[in-house]
């Protein structure tokens, strides 16, 4: 019997973190796609199927808004999980990211402890 392979979709910039991301992926056996604007996620993306989304809602180079804006317009994209990270101190930004609809807004200091847990807890869910 054929599962289907998970597939991620990660929103960042900073290369030493999306290798851990990438690494935790990997390790779970899952596949990972890598977005810096919504032009790449358009490209990417397309029309397969995003089984989560992982967002640097704190990237200083990415405007991960427009990305999230631009994922929640798909229709096929509407009801997929979103996780973002962002320094525990950025308050404000987690309440706006928050009431945009992200569905887990987490201190990066947390998923990077508990990185594996998470993606795979959210992906088990759907």
């Amino acid at each position: 019997m054929e599962t289907s392979q998970k597939t991620v979709c990660l929103v960042a910039d900073d290369m030493f973190f999306s290798s851990k991301i990438e690494s935790a992926t990997k390790h779970l056996g899952i596949v990972m796609i890598k977005v810096k604007n919504h032009n790449e996620f358009r490209d990417k993306i397309g029309g397969k199927t995003v089984d989560l989304v992982i967002v640097d809602l704190a990237s200083k180079r990415i405007d991960t808004e427009d990305i999230f804006t631009k994922l929640k317009s798909f229709p096929e994209h509407q009801g997929t999980f979103c996780i973002g990270y962002l320094p525990h101190v950025e308050r404000e930004l987690a309440s706006k990211f928050r009431e945009k609809g992200v569905d887990l807004v987490i201190p990066r200091s947390k998923f990077s402890q508990e990185m594996s847990k998470i993606i795979e807890e959210h992906l088990e869910s759907k």
